[in-house]
This record gives structure tokens, sequence and C-alpha cells, in this order.
């Protein structure tokens, strides 16, 4: 093994694994080999998935100089490419190299429409994608975790593990932590209509909350950013790159898993392919899955593990029945209400054009906000049902976070490249339209105020014309779309339908475990990234614990 530099080309190319022997070069990332670990072909750790999670896992894995880790990714690296860095630029990676670009199926309830749900396919994951909120969401969110079966994922068993990874601009204090790898960001320059957006939402009655990640949720807010010298922050930069300089860490790039192998119950590594080639590699201790909602249970249903009839359907053997694989399926919505004005067009690169959004009850009863309108200072529109009428424009989107609406994910073959058939089953209940209606009338009253009305023209979308509950419900059904917060589809917990428990070990397998935004019972009332991060840090615990 050299020491030599190798362009991006040329480390994608040669990153493999082949004949047992790993070709891992320093690369872009400096990363240096184990030359004699890299002999065996074999791992104490094998995590599938660079994404938010993987990159944690790697980092906390590998502060045991004695651990040997290899990451797998789907995707190609991320540093070097301008549009990930760059905060402003995040629109245009929909839809690129670095974007898996699903479609969920037609929304029954959503008028037939194919719902656009980009995630991240590069090192980063949807981290590398994603609009750089830091939002852990209300204390009875994880509360609500532990209820349902799940023993140390209660809010205050849970808060050490997002202050553990967080460096905080604030200070340390009783929510927030420094020091960590991952930069929290909370000053920068508002853009002006953003802070009239704020300002008209306390006009109507809103408490301005500085915290939202603190004692409460609820009220309006700035958002606290994963960014730091004016750049995105994800966990690629924060976690992984210096995990990279470790010796006893391997990333391959390209590479996507194909299967878990398994040794009757036991997992034993895995089934890559690269540059066409199926590749083995072993296991010593544990494999763990960090591919997200949507791969995760895929990779889990190509190795056997799933509902029984459904892996029969596709000529697959099954290992192990487990019923719950890909059920669960839930997501965040949003409806945008656009009003045409006089908006200066954003310039600060640092600054993304949503970066202030409220947490809001629409019934005071309720225990924790159930809306989270978001707050754009340019039109959001929504591309398959809207026409892009002016650029100078702002958003007031309204936002459901406690959908009680479930769907699943299913394979449509057995192969690693057959498209899965993603069915949220968004807007189901009437509670979940109630939410988006309700939440446009509160952006209505919004809008209304002093501190927009004298910028604002007049209303685009849904239009003046429509006032009815019902014509409401039929507009967000029409413009409903997702607020790229998909989980649920290995769901922790000891029901029929629960994948892992609460250490996060696959039910009735060995040496497995799933640790991402899939476990998660029950989307919490807010951005699903900094939760995922949390699940890692407490998974990375746990691995640590078991060896």
């Amino acid at each position: 093994m050299t020491n030599t530099k190798m362009n991006r080309r040329d480390f994608m190319r040669k990153t493999s694994l082949a004949s047992g022997v790993l070709l891992v070069a320093p690369g872009i990332y400096g990363a240096s080999v184990n030359t004699a670990q890299a002999q065996t072909g074999a791992f104490d750790y094998i995590i599938c998935g660079a994404g938010s999670a993987g990159c944690v896992l790697a980092h906390r894995l590998t502060e045991n100089e004695d651990v040997s880790v290899l990451i797998i990714e789907a995707g190609g690296p991320e540093e070097g490419v301008e549009a990930i860095s760059t905060p402003l630029r995040l629109l245009e990676l929909w839809n690129t190299e670095y974007d898996w670009a699903y479609f969920t199926a037609p929304q029954k309830h959503c008028n037939g429409r194919n719902i656009h749900w980009p995630r991240g396919k590069v090192v980063g994951g949807s981290g590398s994608l994603n609009g750089m909120l830091y939002v852990r969401g209300h204390a009875t969110d994880y509360d609500n975790w532990a209820y349902q079966g799940n023993p140390g994922w209660d809010y205050e068993s849970v808060l050490p593990y997002f202050k553990k990874s967080e460096d905080f601009d604030g200070g340390e204090n009783e929510y927030h932590g420094v020091g960590g790898p991952l930069h929290v960001t909370t000053d920068y320059e508002r853009h002006p209509t953003t802070q009239r957006i704020v300002e008209a939402c306390i006009e109507a009655g809103y408490k301005f909350n500085e915290d939202y990640n603190g004692a409460d949720t609820e009220g309006v807010n700035f958002a606290q950013m994963n960014t730091k010298d004016g750049q995105r922050h994800s966990s690629a930069v924060a976690f992984l790159r210096p995990a990279l300089e470790r010796s006893n860490l391997s990333l391959l790039t390209n590479s996507r898993v194909k299967k878990v192998n398994l040794d009757g119950k036991t997992a034993t590594g895995v089934t890559y392919i690269q540059d066409g080639e199926e590749r083995v590699v072993t296991a010593k201790r544990e494999v763990i899955l960090a591919g997200g909602t949507i791969e995760s249970p895929k990779m889990l249903m190509l190795s056997g593990i799933g509902e029984r009839a459904q892996l029969e359907e596709h000529g697959i053997e099954v290992v192990h029945d487990l019923p719950g694989v890909g059920k669960n399926l839930h997501d965040h919505s949003l409806a945008p209400v656009i009003y045409e004005g006089d908006v200066p067009p954003p310039t600060n690169l640092a600054v993304i054009p949503l970066h202030a959004q409220a947490f809001m009850r629409s019934d005071p009863r309720l225990p924790a906000p159930d809306m989270q309108p978001l707050f754009f200072h340019v039109p959001l529109y929504t591309a398959d049902t809207q026409e892009a009428v002016t650029p100078s424009a702002y958003t007031l989107c309204a936002g459901g976070v406690s959908p009680t609406s479930r769907g699943e994910l299913r394979l449509t073959g057995p192969n690693v490249d057959d498209p899965l058939m993603l069915d949220p089953n968004l807007l189901e209940t009437q509670y979940d339209v109630r939410t988006i209606v309700e939440n446009i009338k509160m952006m209505r009253e919004v809008a209304k105020q002093p501190a927009l009305a004298e910028i604002t023209t007049r209303e685009i979308y849904p239009g003046p014309e429509v006032q009815t509950d019902e014509e409401l419900a039929d507009y967000a059904r029409n413009s409903v779309q997702s607020y790229h917060h998909q989980v649920g589809t290995c769901k922790m917990g000891n029901d029929e339908f629960a994948v892992v428990d609460h250490e996060l070990r696959v039910h009735g397998l060995e040496g497995l475990r799933v640790v991402d935004a899939s476990i998660m019972p029950v989307v919490p009332t807010g951005n699903t990234n900094a939760p995922t991060y949390m699940i890692a840090e407490k998974g990375a615990d746990m691995i640590k614990e078991s060896a």
C-alpha cells in the first residue's frame, strides 16, 4: 500500500475488495489502512451505509484502536462537491448522481400523485442533501418511544446523546453540549423577509422561542443549523473525515450491499456489488445496517429476512420470517401557502432559504405541537401541480408532524436494482388532512399581520377562491409534499410488527443490528436528522457494551 494521493475518479475506481484483499487507498479523505487486517478481508464490524447514522457509528466504533471497521456506501464521495458544501445550493442536488430520487406509488388520498422523495446517494447520505436544520423534537416524542416497550429511549435517557454530538455556538447548558464533532450554528444573518415572517407570527399571537431544542419546542423561531464557517457540516464532514485518519477504519464507495450473509440465524458478513461484480466480506462481530428508512429494509428482505409471503412471491429464500420489515412507513407532510410580494432575492450562500419555522398545536389540549410550518423567502411551488408564477414571492408552508397515516414499502423483484414500491399512504386519515387545513388557516392569519401585509401583493396558492374546509382539503391533496422525514420501516419495539429490540438487534437473529431512522416507532414532531445522530450515538454505545 502506498500513501500516494489519488483523485476522486481513481479513488472510486480503485476502492474495492477483491480476492479477499482490501484495496482502499488514502485518496481524498486522507485515510490510512491497517495492512494486516486488509489481507484477511474480515473486519470486526461492517457498517452498511455511510449516511448520517453510519458516519457517526464509524467515528465512535473506531475510537477503540483494537477494533477494525469497514463502512460500505452505494454513492460516491461528497468532498469537493460545491453544491453539497454550499448551503444555498441544496436544491441543485435533487435528481442528480447524489440523489436516489425515489418517487412514491400513486397516492390514493392525494389524487393519485407520485410524491418525490429525494434521498442522499453519497457519503453523508441525506445529511449531505438536507436543509441542515438541527431539530430534536419534543420530549414527549421519546417518552412515547419508551412507553411503547423501549426502555432507555425516554427523553431523559436520550438527551445526553444529543449533547454528546453537539458543538453548540450558544455555549453549554442543561440542553446543549460543546466540544462534540457536530457544529450547531445560531449566529447568522437573517434574510429580511424571513425576519418579517417571524415578526408577523409574533403579531398574530405566537410566542418567540429562543431555543426550540431547549425546555419546550412551541413557538416561532430562527433555525439552528448544521453549518460551520458558512458551509454544510454534515456527518461526513463532522464524523467520518476525522475517523478516516485512523488506521482501523476503511471506506468503500460506489459499492452497493446486496445482502447480509447468514450462517443459520447469525450474520457473518455481506455480499456487495462493485463495478458489476459481487464480492464478499466477513464480519467477525456484527453487521450493522445504516442504509436509512428505504434501503435498510430492502437489504433485510433481499437477505431473506421479512414477511414470508412477500419474499416467496419474488422467489427469495425465507431465512427469517419477520413480518414488520417494510411496514409502518410514514412521513411528515407540507402544503405551500405562497404570497407574491416585494421579496429581495437570496444572496447569502451560507444561509438556506428556510431558516425560520414554528411549532404549533392544532388543539391546546395536545401534549406537544403537531404542526411545524416552515418559512421560506422564496416560492415553494409544487412541481407537478402548480405553475411557477413569479420568483418574487415567499412561502408559509403548512406542516403536519404527527401523522397517523401508515403505509409500507414492498419489493417489486428479487434483485438489488429492482425498484421498491413506496406507499406511505399519505393523508389517509381525517386527522392528517384536518391538521394541514387548520395550519393553512393559521398561515393565512399570519400573512395578514402588518409585518407581512405591507410587502404582500396577493395570495398565489391556494388562492383567494379556495375558502371552505372542503376546498382547502382538496388543495392539500393536490399540493402536499414530503418534508423528507420518512421513518419506521424497521420499527423498534416488541410487538408483532417490530423489527428490532430496544438495543437495535434484529429480532430472532444474532450479530445483526439496524441503526438509523428506520427504527423509529413513531416519527418525532420535528426534523429527523438530529434524532438520527442521537440513535447512532446511543447505538454505538450499545454495540461497544455488548462486545
